[in-house]
């Protein structure tokens, strides 16, 4: 773990290996993929979510091998963890130097006493934002109730195509500290823009519209060239006409309610 950015899971994680022929308990598969983001760079304020969000879904079967209504199901202790992959999914790209501090490296306004750092290369997460997403009980632009894990605030420093790969653990319990990853499921392949190649960010999605309806904070445009707007008050919006709160952009809003508003 040396050298590696804080707040990576320590907990070791173990795949559940089903036995031929039983079915997946748990089923999780993408309900929205990402499509294109423009890089946030290093920076520490400067954020540039996926577009549109990622959102992955969870489907729970029961001792007989049928998919229970998800509001039957107890979701609390219910996470999903987002990793970034290449595109052949060979690769783990959740990690990059950053180039600031490679041996030679200047800031691009130096001052005449500004040195060379002799310091090691710093590692920092590739994919930043909230990369863990507890269980919300949603419905759908079809007005149907599942499971959901929404992850509204990602961004990627570098350009690039990348993969997403979510991973479903239930809470471990003091008894049995381990955690087991249950399910596992892939984003289509995305592409992270520089800049000065970046097309823009694309329309809203139904999805995302019917998530704000119910009290998920998320991004919301009338179209890709217009301006964005929300269900909230008092938010802000950048240069590219990208939408963020002024209090908190890295909070999803309405989780306990999400889930008790349908039972």
């Amino acid at each position: 773990m040396d050298g590696l950015p804080p707040n990576l899971p320590v907990i070791p994680t173990y795949v559940q290996h089903k036995q031929q022929g039983q079915l997946e308990k748990y089923v999780l598969e993408m309900a929205q993929h990402p499509i294109r983001a423009r890089m946030c760079g290093f920076g520490e304020k400067d954020r540039r979510p996926l577009d549109p969000p990622p959102v992955v879904k969870l489907r729970v079967r029961d001792d007989n091998g049928n998919f229970m209504n998800s509001e039957d199901v107890d979701i609390w202790k219910f996470v999903v963890s987002a990793t970034l992959w290449a595109p052949h999914s060979d690769n783990d790209r959740s990690i990059v130097i950053n180039p600031n501090t490679l041996p030679g490296s200047v800031p691009m306004y130096q001052s005449s006493s500004s040195v060379m750092s002799l310091n090691e290369p710093v590692k920092v997460r590739n994919l930043v934002g909230t990369t863990v997403s507890n269980a919300y009980l949603l419905k759908d632009e079809h007005e149907e109730l599942h499971i959901f894990f929404i992850f509204h605030d990602l961004s990627v420093r570098t350009e690039g195509q990348f993969r997403i790969k979510f991973q479903f653990t239930i809470i471990p319990s003091e008894d049995d500290p381990r955690a087991f990853v249950e399910s596992v499921t892939w984003s289509n392949v995305f592409e992270v823009y520089s800049a000065k190649t970046f097309p823009g960010m694309t329309d809203s999605t139904e999805l995302s519209k019917a998530f704000a309806t119910q009290g998920i904070k998320i991004t919301i445009r009338k179209n890709s060239r217009g301006r964005p707007y929300s269900y909230r008050t008092g938010d802000t919006q950048d240069e590219d006409g990208d939408h963020y709160d002024d209090d908190n952009t890295n909070a999803v809003s309405g989780a306990g309610a999400s889930t008790s508003n349908f039972r």
